[in-house]
């Protein structure tokens, strides 16, 4: 048993409150159950009861036992001396207020539904992948699609959040946020921590300095330590950068910092560094283009680029490799669009109060196709229904946000689980 069962129970009133008493023997009538208090404080605020002959508005507190009051110190604090009723699971002891008030207390152990407590103990028993996992399949699909719409939002606003404090720690310049945005997802989990360090000795304030492709390409590259080799395109790269470290004061990075092993070429680090200078070639002020013009299309086409002819027959620098032309594929135009613009005009729509903007931020999830990576994979198994990148990111929130913190109850599933 867990007490968050009982405020799921409480505020969906899947009790019997029949003939309710009181330790002490006085009758209770729940006439306003309360809000739910997510923050500190009473579990449930505003309620409204009938005790005896006497009517209390106040709030509630919850508890599996009743000494809990006493264990969490609220004999001590003034925040819960307006509780009107202690509602527990078990009766171990007499509790107070801070005024010395014996606090009117019901017990709910024996007005739960046998059926509900098996349902619960089976939906937070599992060891799986998730903890529903070999229920899941019984839930109405019907209604799963409504639930997955607010884990959209909810991962934007999350989102959000982290966007917030970059756009502190840059001083309200969205480009330079974007750009670091750009940098994360271009570098994979693997390398996160080296272009994390690039953005800070290679900031979008310097690359806006730099008028050619080249010279884009070179202060990226020398500033990661990846210029190496003596072909005339790099030879050409070192005297740029040469000319570039001079003029800024550059600290370049060492080299040993960036992972290859076990990636792609088309992931390599040099390769995304490359195809970076080139989307900032072709649209130097990227932020306000897709402000202006937040369209897929539009987004699809600025992303539409490949690295210089050099890079045709490289993926590292001094190596050759057959012939091809490394553009940005489809795949990772959509992890850019998903990950980095959608909720960076989210974030800006919300900051100018747009809704229309914020609305059209979400619509772009809906035109693109579901992400393929493990946890959609696992999650179409149990026959989830996944038709856009709305539904996948929602699907990847409710994994990370719900299922591997066992929030089982905060869930809509788990509650139609529980439920029935």
């Amino acid at each position: 048993m867990r007490e968050e069962l009982l405020h799921i129970l409480w505020k969906t009133k899947k009790l019997d409150f029949s003939d309710l008493l009181t330790t002490q023997g006085e009758k209770v009538i729940i006439q306003n159950f309360g809000i739910h208090n997510h923050d500190a404080g009473p579990d449930f605020l505003n309620a409204k009861v009938k005790i005896g002959t006497n009517i209390w508005n106040g709030h509630i507190e919850m508890h599996l036992h009743a000494s809990a009051w006493n264990q969490h110190k609220h004999q001590n604090n003034p925040a819960y001396n307006n509780v009107i009723l202690h509602v527990v699971y078990t009766d171990d002891k007499t509790i107070h207020n801070e005024n010395g008030q014996t606090i009117p207390t019901i017990i709910l152990k024996d007005r739960i539904e046998p059926k509900l407590i098996t349902n619960y103990e089976n939906l937070i028993a599992g060891l799986n992948w998730i903890p529903c996992a070999n229920q899941i399949e019984k839930v109405d699909q019907s209604k799963v699609p409504f639930f997955l719409e607010r884990l959209v939002t909810k991962r934007l606003l999350r989102k959000q959040a982290q966007i917030k404090v970059l756009l502190d720690n840059s001083k309200n310049d969205w480009e330079e946020v974007l750009y670091r945005l750009l940098l994360q997802y271009l570098g994979l989990k693997v390398n996160n921590e080296a272009f994390a360090s690039l953005a800070e000795i290679a900031p979008y304030s310097l690359l806006k300095k730099q008028n050619s492709l080249m010279q884009k390409e070179s202060l990226l590259l020398g500033q990661a330590g990846m210029l190496r080799g003596k072909e005339d395109y790099i030879i050409g790269l070192q005297k740029e950068y040469k000319h570039q470290k001079a003029k800024f004061d550059l600290k370049p990075m060492s080299g040993v910092e960036w992972k290859f092993s076990k990636l792609r070429p088309a992931n390599f680090p040099s390769l995304r560094l490359a195809q970076l200078a080139a989307i900032y070639d072709k649209t130097p002020k990227f932020f306000s283009t897709i402000i202006s013009n937040p369209q897929l299309e539009t987004l699809t086409e600025l992303l539409s680029v490949s690295a210089s002819s050099y890079w045709d027959t490289h993926y590292l620098t001094n190596k050759v490799s057959p012939k091809k032309k490394k553009a940005i594929g489809k795949t990772t135009q959509h992890i850019l669009i998903i990950n980095v613009i959608v909720p960076l005009i989210f974030a800006y729509a919300d900051l100018i109060a747009d809704d229309v903007l914020k609305e059209k931020a979400i619509d772009l999830l809906y035109g693109l196709p579901t992400e393929k990576n493990k946890i959609i994979t696992q999650w179409k198994k149990h026959n989830i229904k996944v038709a856009s990148a709305a539904q996948s990111q929602a699907l990847l929130e409710l994994k990370s946000d719900y299922c591997d913190k066992q929030k089982c109850l905060d869930c809509q599933i788990g509650q139609l689980i529980l439920f029935g």
